[in-house]
């Protein structure tokens, strides 16, 4: 009797007794027994790693990790122990402890399966997605039929820039699950990234054969018909898809997207309000509002949401550190202010009107922009100092982004600074250029075509050479090509152009020549990029082509802008559609070019 007692009271038996029940899912019986195994012998390892399993499986991580802690205090060459600690300290976000946990863990046992998944788990969580992929190749090796963890090691690769990798481990995924919604899903993703539009709306439809109503793949088509134009289906996408899951911010975002596309400007206002109001920290929420409202000119609300841009996760300027303090619009006169560049060479041409505003409140200002316009802002009023991107900074006492000035300064549409010229050429580099353009005929025009490829809308937006060339044939017209950058391509593309075009931009340096090519011309017809942004600038006279969608600065109708009285626009009516624009653009220009009838001789 006494031997049975005994017996039933050893800790082993205690522990497997434990265990017996935690696999049975008796989680109360096992803690009765691991604790009992304490109690004869504090410190068991085992046990309290057990412990600590259970309190991880209660959802108490931070009584797990203390548990385990104290396991491999006593135990350190427990690669389970281990494994389970970085599961915890995972979920405390203590994601470098965690990460040190698997990596012993590895050492100890390297072929540890869940190991290997708590490591990628960790590495994705970190943002790193290679790493992550890595270690999901070597847990597959170990077990290839591991579904989900092969649909993660896709979402990982396409996360690093991989998608064509993903779509192989895909396709073996949908050999082994021929019915899962989220590997169509994720096949559509993958497709979406490598611009194979009409593949990713064909596997998105698939994934919702298989789960029809489900609220991400909905949004994710709509994503794709948007891409591809089809804006009415997108917006219809969004709406079934915010039908399912009614929170669901970011389908409001993208319904506001379509809604902007499509330019009902009050509809993306209002569907953007909604985004904000149920995901208050959603700065793309907050940038589309922004952008919305200032494209319908209410411009002081309008900067204020446009000012959460920095803070989107697809922001296209890298993020910036500066010594100084950033200027919230208070007094500094008497202090250096660095002005930067943040976004495209046009928007910095546009806005650096500020700079006489600021000094004018006795505020120094120095600017740091692209290389290329430092020497045509270097001769601006205002500007007491210019650098190139990237140089050593001048001593400053604050900082702002040139975007952010409108905002800082309380820009109305009515208080816009527009007197032009604020820009100048230099006279001896406009008098180099008479001499270079002198034997030009007839009325003066010079082409811009196409912007910088790596903006995302630069398709939309630039007409190509190719859209252009019903202007070349224009009587009366002598055409200067003013074209910079990839752009220049065309010039191979578009077949042999007529003698009246003269291709000046491979002798173009930069903006300063740009600039005294233009005091030379009598017109400027350009698509929405810096150069339009120049000649506007110079007080030139402009003819700035925009697409159905314009920018926000253009306002979402008018003939003019407020930001330069000497610029005229041409809007496109229909998405994608610059033949009738063009013809518009050749009307005006045979109306300016047509020699003027000669006054009646006067009678005597």
């Amino acid at each position: 009797m006494v031997g049975e007692t005994m017996e039933a009271g050893n800790p082993a038996t205690l522990l497997a007794a434990g265990l017996a029940h935690h696999n049975a899912g008796r989680r109360a019986e096992a803690e009765t027994m691991y604790r009992r195994v304490l109690a004869a012998r504090p410190g068991q390892p085992d046990a309290l790693h057990l412990l600590g399993v259970l309190a991880l499986q209660d959802g108490k991580p931070a009584a797990a990790a203390d548990l385990m802690l104290r396991s491999i205090r006593h135990h350190p060459g427990n690669p389970a122990c281990l494994s389970n600690l970085a599961s915890a300290l995972r979920r405390l976000g203590r994601r470098e402890e965690a990460l040190a946990c698997c990596r012993r863990a590895l050492a100890l046992e390297p072929g540890f399966g869940d190991v290997l998944n708590n490591l990628a788990n960790v590495l994705t969580d970190q943002g790193r997605h290679a790493e992550a992929a890595t270690a999901l190749r070597r847990l597959l090796r170990l077990k290839p039929l591991l579904t989900e963890r092969r649909l993660q090691l896709a979402q990982a690769l396409i996360l690093d820039g991989h998608a064509e990798r993903a779509v192989e481990e895909l396709m073996t995924l949908l050999g082994m699950t021929p019915l899962s919604v989220a590997a169509y899903a994720t096949l559509g993703l993958a497709c979406r990234r490598l611009g194979r539009l009409e593949e990713a709306e064909g596997y998105y439809r698939s994934a919702l054969g298989f789960g029809p109503g489900d609220a991400g793949v909905l949004n994710n088509l709509g994503v794709t018909l948007q891409d591809l134009g089809r804006l009415d289906e997108a917006a219809a996408c969004f709406r079934r898809s915010i039908a399912a899951q009614p929170d669901a911010a970011h389908a409001y975002l993208n319904l506001g997207l379509a809604a902007r596309d499509a330019m009902r400007v009050d509809e993306a206002v209002d569907a953007a309000r909604t985004a904000v109001r149920l995901a208050p920290a959603l700065a793309e929420a907050h940038t589309a509002l922004g952008f919305g409202l200032l494209l319908r000119g209410d411009l002081e609300e309008g900067f204020a949401e446009y000012e959460w841009r920095s803070l989107m996760a697809d922001f296209p300027s890298p993020r910036r550190s500066f010594s100084s303090p950033a200027w919230d619009g208070r007094d500094i006169s008497g202090r250096t202010l660095l002005i930067h560049d943040e976004q495209g060479v046009g928007d910095t041409i546009m806005l650096a009107r500020y700079a006489p505003l600021l000094q004018a409140k006795g505020i120094r200002v120095v600017v740091e922009c692209n290389t290329q316009l430092v020497r045509l802002l270097s001769a601006m009023p205002g500007i007491e100092g210019v650098v190139g991107r990237f140089d050593a900074l001048p001593p400053h006492d604050a900082h702002v982004a040139l975007a952010s000035l409108p905002h800082r300064l309380g820009t109305m549409l009515y208080t816009i600074p527009a007197d032009v010229p604020y820009l100048r050429p230099e006279p001896a580099l406009t008098a180099a250029w008479a001499e270079r353009m002198a034997r030009a005929k007839g009325l003066r025009v010079g082409l811009v075509w196409a912007g910088n490829p790596e903006f995302k809308a630069d398709r939309i937006r630039s007409p190509r050479l190719k859209g252009f060339l019903p202007l070349l044939e224009t009587p009366g017209v002598t055409f200067f090509g003013l074209q910079k950058g990839p752009g220049r391509q065309d010039l191979e593309s578009c077949g042999p152009l007529p003698s009246s075009f003269l291709d000046l931009g491979g002798e173009i340096a930069d903006f300063a020549d740009t600039a005294a090519i233009m005091a030379n011309l009598d017109l400027v017809i350009s698509s929405c990029t810096a150069p339009a942004h120049l000649a506007g600038a110079l007080g030139r006279p402009v003819w700035t082509v925009l697409p159905f969608a314009p920018d926000w600065r253009w306002l979402d109708a008018g003939l003019c802008t407020p930001w330069y009285p000497t610029m005229r626009l041409f809007r496109q009516d229909r998405r994608g559609d610059w033949a009738p624009v063009m013809a518009r653009v050749r009307n005006a220009l045979q109306a300016i070019a047509r020699p003027r009838p000669a006054p009646p001789d006067s009678e005597h």
